[in-house]
């Protein structure tokens, strides 16, 4: 008869919604009995994350520009098609290297004071292409604020989220000897607006898109630039045409026709805030010709309005869908924003198709992609390789300790592995 053991670490739902456990506790250092099941809990990692925190690198948000590219084929559309083409919006992407801690190291180092001046030269003068080559983006940023804007008329449901359907049971795990089987919850980051836990608040709580937008970014305000009419919204700092068009088409690539239109309205104003916070370009945001009447529509009727905090433009980023609740952006990112903290999205654990994914690894693969990404060569033992931190707040993985040798944010590193989110649980199984 096959004797197995189990590794499982576990990420916890909280928010007042949900809890996973296991049928074991124990802390990480008794976990050593060959013959039971583990399972690791938010709070018995929390005492190593001070620890976790001094090794990781304090990058602010101006220093975590890069954006992961997503592949070309993978495009957001209707929720019915949610399963096989959508896109994460991947603003500020923490890289591995970010999560390290190192010396700068001088990419000039050895070269002599004339060699360098030469470079030095040559990037100038590249940059100076690129800024002839995109003369509308230095001109947005400063024209996106130039204007004094108007407050919009309140418009919230006061409606209450009411009766919560019953979660959809958790995923069977059926993993080979030598597989990794992570279960992961939710689809993208988890900051800012949850795409499907918008549509579901509108479908089932009647919520209006305002409802939506102060539910997701808590402290932020509704204004109209009133500059719809001037301005000139660049995707991928390339001119496209009229703000109308360009934010109904970014929307109709992001949710298309078939969302609530409450919620079309809301992921419009989300668009638009997010364009007018990046100096009037889209980023990492891209457009779907021929949208639906529907769309447009919706988008019309919020033309200009965008979401401000103290007196500026909110970072109004989005994901596909969270886990039960939001994630705090310092807990995925670096950055700490007073409208990005976790809030509930009550009705994903019912209805959204991307809770409890079970994608299955083995060792081999894993130990690949691990020592790839992070330089690193791992030991002969896989239970030492994936040692999660979890919120206690939010059941995210915060940082990954790997293998004991090096300490990365939970996000970048669920992205190395393909995993949908960095809310997920871990179990490894072996002879």
């Amino acid at each position: 008869m096959k004797k197995q053991k189990m590794l499982k670490r576990a990420a916890a739902a909280v928010s007042g919604i949900l809890a996973f456990c296991g049928t074991t506790s124990m802390t990480t250092a008794e976990s050593t009995d060959v013959d039971k099941t583990t399972t690791v809990t938010a709070s018995e990692v929390s005492s190593n994350a001070d620890a976790v925190t001094e090794a990781a690198s304090e990058i602010s948000a101006e220093n975590a520009e890069e954006t992961q590219k997503m592949p070309e084929d993978w495009e957001k559309a209707d929720i019915s098609e949610y399963d096989s083409s959508l896109t994460l919006i991947s603003y500020e992407l923490a890289t591995p290297e970010m999560a390290k801690v190192g010396e700068t190291q001088d990419p000039l180092v050895g070269l002599s004071e004339e060699e360098r001046k030469a470079l030095e030269e040559e990037a100038e003068k590249k940059r100076n292409a690129l800024r002839k080559a995109t003369p509308t983006l230095s001109k947005n940023a400063a024209k996106s604020r130039s204007k004094e804007p108007t407050a919009v008329e309140l418009k919230t449901s006061g409606a209450f989220v009411g009766d919560i359907p019953d979660s959809q049971p958790d995923p069977s795990i059926d993993a080979q000897p030598g597989q990794f089987a992570f279960v992961t919850y939710g689809w993208g980051h988890g900051v800012g607006m949850s795409q499907n836990g918008a549509n579901f608040y509108a479908a089932y709580a009647g919520w209006t898109y305002q409802d939506i937008l102060f539910h997701y970014y808590p402290g932020t305000y509704l204004m109209n630039t009133g500059m719809t009419d001037e301005e000139e919204l660049t995707i991928a700092h390339q001119p496209a045409g009229d703000t109308l068009k360009v934010v109904s088409e970014i929307v109709n690539r992001e949710v298309g026709g078939s969302f609530s239109y409450e919620a079309i309205k809301a992921q419009a104003v989300a668009v638009y805030t997010y364009m007018k916070y990046n100096g009037d370009d889209s980023r990492d945001l891209r457009g779907k010709p021929n949208p639906p009447q529907i769309v447009i529509d919706a988008c019309e009727e919020v033309l200009g309005e965008a979401l401000y905090y103290d007196d500026s433009y909110a970072l109004t980023v989005f994901s596909a869908s969270s886990g039960g609740c939001s994630a705090n952006c310092y807990d995925v990112f670096y950055a700490d924003y007073p409208y990005l903290r976790t809030v509930p999205s009550e009705f994903d654990a019912a209805f959204d198709p991307h809770w409890g994914t079970v994608t299955y690894m083995n060792a081999a693969d894993v130990k690949k992609k691990l020592e790839s990404a992070y330089h690193i060569t791992l030991s002969d033992d896989p239970d030492n390789w994936i040692q999660p931190v979890y919120s206690e707040e939010t059941g995210y993985v915060t940082y990954v300790n790997i293998d004991g040798q090096t300490t990365v944010k939970g996000y970048p590193f669920s992205m190395v592995l393909g995993l949908k989110s960095s809310k997920f649980n871990l179990t490894y199984t072996h002879d």
